[in-house]
């Protein structure tokens, strides 16, 4: 790997003797350190215009004049507009550049009296400095080099799925909790609980999209969409509005499906049916089509449904779609119009 370029600029050989010995065969983050000297401001000014890449800058306040180190901290700053680089002060004439008049005034890191300096003293504020422009320099390239859309979908499915896995169990649990004999007030709470779980459970397999097993069986509708209603019921109740559900007389008690899927289709399809009634009574109706289809609809009761574009709602549509599809179907409106319709064959 590349080393941590480190300017070292002071006019008396020594100090570029000693600050050689210190760093001698020393490393950080696996990466050396190129120490590069510079014995006055003008040879500073040259590298540091020649070399953007330098890490640190260790610079000497008094050399051809009291000032020079200040003036090039100034021209680092304000000519070379190079605000990444890391710039430590070394003195040993701090009566000419009082610490804390020159630490207000100047963009510097770090500010060291030579007669105070150790190696140990050195080697810290170095490193200090060097993971400063590490840090800068990796936020700089995510700025510039924003994720592709291809990487936010990979990292949003991998979520997605690590959250779906812790989900499960809390899941598995919230259903046995619901075999357990408990008082009233426990057993409501804990069917909200578990109404809360299967909702989030959908939103984040939404998100995962894993492919659902396809275990045909037979399906009770009426089982199945009192299944769905109980999920709803705590917002509905929370929030004034009825979520009601009508099945034709002429369907067949049963369905050859997947029940997975089913149940994620009409959960996907009243939360989205949800968002665009903004308070107001929905209704779930299944019904005949022909006569080998049947339809589901979501209807709002009253009120215009206000038809919302966010990624979440085009997600859910997205989705709804898909789901459609694998149970070999179609999905006719989705909430654009008055209603979320889908039909489906009796046997998919």
């Amino acid at each position: 790997m590349t080393p941590w370029k480190v300017l070292i600029v002071d006019d008396e050989e020594g100090i570029h003797g000693i600050t050689r010995m210190i760093f001698r065969g020393y490393e950080f983050e696996q990466r050396g350190i190129e120490l590069i000297s510079a014995m006055n401001g003008t040879e500073a000014r040259k590298i540091l215009a020649e070399q953007q890449d330098i890490a640190l800058a260790l610079l000497d306040v008094v050399m051809e004049t009291d000032h020079e180190g200040l003036q090039l901290v100034d021209f680092i700053r304000n000519q070379l507009n190079n605000q990444d680089i890391r710039v430590i002060l070394r003195t040993g004439h701090p009566g000419y550049a009082p610490e804390a008049q020159v630490i207000v005034n100047y963009d510097i890191n770090d500010y060291l009296s030579k007669a105070e300096l150790s190696a140990s003293r050195l080697l810290t504020s170095v490193v200090v400095a060097l993971r400063s422009y590490r840090d800068i320099k990796t936020a700089r390239q995510q700025a510039d080099q924003p994720a592709s859309e291809g990487q936010k979908d990979s990292l949003l499915q991998s979520a997605a799925g690590e959250l779906q896995q812790q989900m499960t169990p809390l899941l598995q649990q919230s259903r046995r909790l619901q075999q357990l004999e408990l008082n009233p007030v426990a057993r409501d709470l804990s069917h909200e609980l578990h109404a809360r779980q299967q909702r989030l459970h959908n939103s984040v397999s939404l998100l995962h999209s894993p492919a659902i097993t396809d275990d045909h069986q037979q399906v009770s509708l009426s089982n199945l969409l009192n299944e769905v209603l109980q999920i709803f019921l705590p917002q509905s109740r929370r929030e004034g509005w009825l979520l009601d559900y009508s099945l034709d007389e002429q369907l067949p008690a049963q369905l050859n499906s997947s029940p997975a899927k089913l149940q994620q289709l009409l959960i996907s399809a009243t939360e989205l049916a949800i968002l665009q009634a903004k308070g107001h009574d929905l209704k779930l109706s299944v019904s005949m089509s022909g006569t080998s289809q049947l339809q589901f609809s979501l209807t709002q009761l009253s009120g215009q449904p206000v038809f919302i574009r966010t990624p979440w709602s085009q997600h859910l549509q997205q989705q709804l779609h898909n789901l459609c599809q694998q149970l070999k179907g179609q999905l006719l409106d989705a909430g654009d119009q008055s209603a979320i319709r889908c039909l489906l064959p009796l046997t998919s």
